[in-house]
């Protein structure tokens, strides 16, 4: 049987070099990686489990404890708990309660008995001495959908009060006034979260609060139907019930139909959580849905980041935000009389509509908190405070954005790959990682470190990347630097073997370690994506793609709608985990080449705009301002930019466009950045680059408004006391007020 040692020798490198490829460890260069890789595939080499657990202390196995993986709600949020964890080589252990104490308990003495690295759970209740074999073991855990009274724990949730407040709402509108809430149980914070969110949205209509139709029992379907007997048999009835969960949906359903009363016409109803596999029902139910895949992959995420850090984190407070769709339940078809009345059983397919629900805000919810006083219910345990990342200098980003004069002027830099840069400035050794390979071949600065570069310069914000760009070839130049060659996705045959993307927990992970070093420091981060048109130029090859837009443009949008369909759910994962405290979001593209567009204008629109549409979408839910990157001459792209929703344009290249014309046709409704040259930072002395900054800073606040940035990637080419150079200057001539040498008083003897 083959040995480490042996794969080490047959690899050509040391035994800790595959250790830490086997461990999905950092510190690897892809290409030693995969010929580890090979190497363990070629010998049939098997990690031993065993002797790795004794190792590392650790199973590298997790738990997840779920009420009702029969419910679809529990069967996503375990594939997103399971996708994370499988991608950085863990197990997971699903446990199903029941909602039951002592099925709880006894799964959590199995799991500490398997010493499982980390849990997750959905606890039957919200008292924290029900979890505390786990605390006294200092076991990580994660609490998901529910909040904990008496332990400060990790937690994922959905905004359970807004999406409540947000359905009922929903019915006010339509005219219903008389609206009936069955939640689940007592002792869970989800279900008096929603019933919170159906009394704000009662008290803000002026509608009295009627505690004879609100009835809790279980998060189950036998629930649902009991319930709306008990209501029908009483006085006063109802003409609308939302059920808390679709579990309790199916039961009033079935409870509806018992009595011969139709939905909407007879009773309309609304509930949290969708029913995607239901055939019969879809699409007819009226919903609010929370984002399950992504509470799981949250989940794993902040187990696994705990695991791979000896550092003591705070506990983290994850609320992702839910999406509402109007279907026909609610009775939305009957107040238009243009739409076509659909009741149960649903004979033809229906149309929807899906919302954003808006988180409430801090002033909202300390009014709710008002109004709900000596009522019997109360907020949860803690409000939102106001954002700790609006600070000074990522400030003044959102002023230019607003059409405000900033103190000075500010500066980002999108990519920094040059190594003696970051230890010039850090003053200290930095290690050399290189990118994850598909994602970026050069070097990358670690979060960390990379904040703390901006810090010390004085850059206003950072960016956190998510490029991939799959199938791309890359090649050592003559002084050992990476670069793009061409892409290998040529045929049809090709698309099956596309590379996959890095697994979403990692990218949110890097994301949340950011947003912690930028902490108290005034340093902003923004989210960099790439973009799908961009991404499949490089699978297919720059030059390669061209043509083939003409000679098999199906196969190209194929590619482009793969990518896409990717691409457009890490936006919404990155918007809805990390929205409100992005400066803004960044889509780095390739539209133009020096002359001008890269392919046919219309045929571009054609093909992109839809597209662009659909991936903007996630982040103008969430009000984030845009911003494009794009080399090249740009001057006829920007009608269709704009058109787009994009409030920034990045680079203005000075080599490729008149800026001067441009900020003066367009200064008003885009914000330019990007038009200091690289080359002079290559190139010049520190007092013409300094001279340079000084001219630009003086057409940016003629302007009055522009972000300046370099118009290219500063590399390890560029002096590091050039680049210093030029930010210092930033500071001097970018201040709001300048005051001429000349106009200075002048010293007398």
């Amino acid at each position: 049987m083959a040995t480490i040692s042996d794969v080490a020798k047959q690899a050509g490198v040391s035994t800790v070099t595959v250790s830490r490829v086997i461990n999905n460890a950092g510190n690897v260069s892809p290409a030693t990686r995969e010929k580890v890789k090979k190497a363990i595939e070629t010998m049939g080499y098997v990690p031993s489990g065993v002797a790795q657990s004794l190792r590392s202390k650790r199973t590298r196995s997790l738990a997840l404890i779920v009420p009702d993986i029969q419910n679809q709600f529990w069967t996503t949020i375990a594939r997103g708990v399971e996708d994370a964890a499988q991608s950085r080589g863990y197990s997971v252990s699903l446990c199903n309660t029941d909602e039951n104490a002592a099925k709880q308990l006894h799964y959590l003495d199995v799991v500490i008995s398997q010493r499982v690295d980390g849990v997750a759970i959905a606890p039957f209740d919200s008292a924290a001495q029900n979890l505390s074999k786990l605390r006294k073991r200092n076991i990580p855990t994660v609490v998901i959908d529910r909040h904990i009274e008496g332990w400060d724990v990790d937690t994922v949730t959905g905004d359970s009060i807004s999406g409540a407040r947000a359905l009922v709402k929903h019915l006010i509108d339509l005219g219903y006034t008389r609206i009936a809430m069955l939640s689940g149980p007592t002792n869970t914070s989800t279900a008096a979260d929603r019933v919170i969110g159906y009394r704000i949205a009662l008290t803000e209509a002026g509608i009295p609060y009627d505690n004879s139709i609100v009835k809790f029992g279980e998060f189950r379907s036998i629930s649902g139907e009991r319930l709306t007997h008990q209501l029908l048999g009483e006085d006063n009835k109802p003409t609308a019930i939302f059920a808390a969960n679709n579990a309790i949906a199916m039961g009033v359903i079935d409870a509806l139909d018992a009595r011969g009363l139709r939905i909407p016409l007879d009773m309309a109803l609304v509930c949290f959580d969708d029913l995607p596999n239901t055939s019969r029902l879809f699409p007819f139910l009226t919903v609010v849905v929370q984002p399950a895949y992504d509470i799981g992959a949250n989940a794993a995420q902040l187990l696994l980041s705990r695991l791979d850090t000896t550092i003591p984190l705070p506990p983290r407070h994850v609320v992702l935000p839910t999406r509402i769709i109007v279907r026909h339940s609610c009775g939305s078809s009957l107040a238009d009389e243009n739409r076509q009345v659909i009741s149960l059983p649903l004979r033809s397919e229906a149309a929807e509509e899906v919302y954003l629900v808006k988180a409430l805000t801090p002033a909202e919810l300390r009014t709710a908190s008002v109004m709900l006083s000596g009522s019997g219910s109360s907020l949860p345990w803690r409000l939102p405070s106001l954002s700790n990342h609006d600070k000074p200098d990522a400030g003044r980003l959102y002023d230019v954005f607003e059409g405000n004069s900033p103190d000075r002027i500010p500066h980002f830099e999108l990519e920094i790959s040059a190594h003696t840069l970051f230890e010039y400035v850090l003053e200290r050794k930095v290690e050399r990682t290189s990118g994850n390979g598909i994602l970026h071949p050069g070097f990358m600065p670690c979060p960390e470190d990379h904040v703390e570069f901006a810090s010390r310069l004085g850059i206003d914000a950072v960016p956190c990347q998510f490029y991939w760009y799959p199938n791309s070839i890359y090649g050592s130049t003559a002084v050992g630097k990476s670069q793009y060659l061409d892409g290998s996705i040529k045929t049809w045959s090709d698309l099956e073997h596309l590379e996959p993307p890095l697994p979403l927990a990692d990218q949110l992970n890097t994301l949340e370690r950011y947003f912690r070093a930028a902490e108290g420091t005034g340093v902003g981060v923004f989210a960099a994506f790439g973009s799908f048109f961009q991404s499949a130029l490089r699978a297919v090859g720059s030059s390669d793609a061209l043509y083939l837009i003409y000679d098999d443009r199906l196969l190209l949008l194929r590619l482009v709608d793969l990518l896409l369909e990717h691409q457009e759910r890490v936006m919404q994962a990155v918007n809805d985990r990390f929205g409100s405290d992005l400066s803004f979001i960044l889509i780095r593209d390739e539209l133009a080449h020096q002359s001008g567009p890269l392919i046919d204008p219309e045929l571009l629109r054609d093909l992109y705009v839809p597209r662009m549409e659909r991936f903007l979408l996630p982040a103008k839910a969430h009000d984030k301002r845009l911003m494009i990157h794009t080399p090249g001459k740009i001057d006829t792209l920007l009608p269709m930019l704009q058109g787009l929703g994009f409030d920034g344009i990045h680079p203005l290249a000075p080599e490729a466009n008149d800026i001067g014309a441009l900020q003066e046709e367009w200064g008003k409704q885009i914000v330019f950045a990007g038009n200091f040259p690289t080359s002079l930072l290559l190139y010049g002395e520190n007092a013409g680059i300094e001279a340079r900054v000084k001219e630009i800073c003086g057409q940016l606040q003629s302007a009055g408004s522009g972000i300046f940035s370099t118009a290219g990637a500063i590399n390890d080419g560029i002096p590091a006391e050039a680049f210093v150079t030029m930010t210092q200057a930033v500071h001097k001539y970018g201040q709001a007020k300048i005051l001429d040498a000349h106009s200075l008083p002048q010293e007398t003897t």
